[in-house]
């Protein structure tokens, strides 16, 4: 932060332009207002520099001339979701920091610069000299408080609006992407893009920009030249561009943003990975992910527009997540559904699941087409019993084997990272009694994990810890999907009702011997009690009920396909499920397109 002198004509504009539209200052006389403005102190705060941070003394009030400030908060729910939130914006002709001042107490709330931004100080002295002599302007000042507190906090944090483009080498096609990814924006809203010619014009011309356009792209030089730095400060999201496969990457200057001392938020970023021709090869992705320095990481094909149309809307908080419940067989009901919301031209831009559910969304994160789909799991699940290599029953009643060589051969040796959309699935952690959300790591192994049911398969060991099916405590993982914030949530629930009975007659458990003569001479009747598979995959999915009735609430579109019919263990039911979730997806559609969710679902 830096205090200047306003030696320029267009700073004292800006000032006495911004002093007519603050409620504090604009019922002043000419002399009054005269006797503030050489009270008043200017200050440049670069794009990141914090003003004030929260339970700091209120010592001055702040009118902002150019730029955007932000107003923060810190409470602990806002740290545990990743920093603080954005919860107001300052822009010209307003002020900050009255309402502490008011009070004399401390700073509730930190404000930093979101832009390069000019703002003018008014000390505490000369704030109570001048409400001394001119109590007129508390009125407009307190209405000006109340009209603030009456807009409530912020429900939904602020979704970005301008972007750096930071190419990682003079080796990327930067102004290749830069087009794609305009077109791509162009069909969300009007955008822009500025390169370095634009480096001569001041905050106001960059304030006009954003106001005229839904969206502005900075593209950045592949150096840290006075441009990109420019960029650095202006961008609420950075992104950088680098060529797949190029080996681990050397960290460039810009993938750090400077850390300014005391700073009060830090910009989203964001990597995209380019790719000619081919989609991302098992294995290739994590060590280009600079240790989970990015919020998120794309993959983008270049000949492939869809590819930025859904980083478009990943970027910008328009995308469509699919979140997916496990049930067994029932959960083939999901390949049903993506294949209604394809035909419907819904795009599916980010998936994520629990057990059954967590396999179908790894395929449709590998992008498997509808064919793929009903070809791979025909031939994995119903060709072949996945349960079949029954063993000792001191850890489980089946050994998992043919599990792992189905789940291994169908995604190779694949990390999660190289899915080409953002993937998710969760497991149930025995050791810390917690659900654990999985977005790194190999496939295989946690979609092993994440279907493993107590007592069925074998649980898996990582670090020390026993992993379970995810069912076990959340079977619809909405949550985990709504904390990305990136827009919109399907989630697609298995109605796991009617999955338990036993005969109206049957009492007591039977003997041994009862069994063996009910299988050997009335097998051709259907058993009237439950198996113990079955008993131990309810009692896994009946645990998570309640959770998932808050799940099912913090959807935007919910689809729960009507499965009553289909047994939880029946393979066969494959083609029928899938019909059935095809249906309700189209009649979920129907009605959806009536509501402001379906417009937004239909436009992306």
């Amino acid at each position: 932060m830096s205090i200047v002198e306003p030696d320029r004509d267009s700073a004292r504009l800006r000032l006495r332009r911004a002093l007519l539209l603050a409620p504090l200052f604009a019922d002043l006389d000419t002399n009054s207002m005269a006797a503030v403005e050489r009270e008043l102190v200017p200050m440049t705060l670069p794009g990141g520099a914090p003003l004030f941070h929260q339970g700091e003394a209120a010592d001055a009030v702040y009118l902002v001339t150019s730029g955007c400030l932000g107003v923060f908060r810190h409470d602990d729910e806002d740290v545990a979701e990743g920093g603080p939130a954005l919860i107001a914006e300052i822009t010209p002709g307003n002020i900050v920091g009255e309402m502490s001042l008011l009070s004399h107490g401390k700073r509730t709330r930190s404000v930093a610069a979101l832009r390069d931004s000019e703002v003018w100080r008014l000390s505490q002295e000369s704030f109570d000299i001048l409400t001394a002599h001119h109590p007129e302007v508390l009125p407009a000042l307190m209405r000006n408080v109340a009209a603030r507190n009456a807009m409530g906090p912020a429900k939904r944090r602020r979704q970005p609006r301008t972007f750096a483009l930071l190419p990682a080498g003079a080796d990327v096609p930067a102004g290749r992407f830069s087009v794609l990814l305009e077109a791509a924006l162009a069909r969300l809203g009007e955008v822009q893009v500025l390169g370095q010619s634009s480096l001569i014009q001041d905050p106001d011309w960059f304030a006009r920009c954003e106001l005229d356009n839904a969206f502005v792209l900075y593209r950045a030089d592949p150096g840290l030249t006075p441009w990109t730095e420019l960029c650095l400060r202006q961008a609420d999201c950075l992104i950088v561009v680098r060529n797949a496969g190029t080996g681990e990457p050397t960290k460039l200057p810009f993938e750090i943003e400077t850390a300014q001392p005391g700073a009060v938020f830090h910009r989203r970023r964001e990597l995209v990975l380019l790719h000619e021709g081919h989609d991302p090869k098992p294995g290739s992705t994590a060590g280009q992910l600079a240790g989970g320095l990015y919020g998120q990481h794309h993959h983008v094909r270049l000949d492939l527009p869809s590819d930025f149309d859904r980083l478009a809307r990943l970027i910008t908080g328009h995308a469509v997540g699919i979140v997916m419940a496990g049930g067994g067989a029932r959960a083939f009901t999901h390949i049903g559904v993506i294949k209604a919301l394809r035909a419907s031209g819904v795009p599916v831009d980010q998936v994520g699941g629990t057990s059954m559910g967590a396999v179908v969304a790894a395929a449709i994160a590998a992008r498997w087409s509808d064919e793929e789909l009903v070809a791979r799991f025909r031939r994995s699940f119903v060709a072949a019993n996945p349960l079949g290599d029954y063993t000792l029953p001191f850890v489980s009643l089946f050994g998992g084997r043919r599990v792992s060589a189905l789940l291994r051969s169908a995604f190779d040796d694949m990390d999660i990272e190289d899915l080409v959309l953002p993937y998710y699935c969760v497991t149930a952690n025995l050791t810390t009694a917690s659900a654990d959300t999985h977005t790194t790591g190999k496939l295989w192994r946690w979609l092993r994990a994440s279907v493993s049911l107590p007592g069925v398969l074998p649980p898996v060991n990582d670090a020390g810890q026993v992993h379970v099916d995810g069912g076990v405590i959340d079977n619809l993982p909405v949550r985990a999907m709504r904390r990305q914030r990136r827009g919109l949530t399907i989630a697609v629930d298995i109605d796991t009702g009617g999955a338990l009975a036993a005969g109206a007659g049957v009492e007591e458990s039977w003997s041994a011997w009862e069994f063996f003569r009910r299988l050997v001479w009335r097998r051709e009747e259907t058993l009237p009690i439950p198996s113990i598979v079955r008993i131990l995959l309810r009692s896994a999915l009946v645990s998570s009920a309640a959770h998932a009735i808050e799940d099912r609430a913090a959807a935007d579109l919910l689809i729960v396909p009507p499965m009553k019919q289909i047994d939880l263990l029946d393979w066969t039911s494959f083609d029928r499920a899938i019909g059935v979730g095809y249906d309700a997806t189209m009649q979920a559609l129907d009605k959806a397109r009536s509501l402001p969710i379906g417009a937004r679902i239909f436009i992306g």
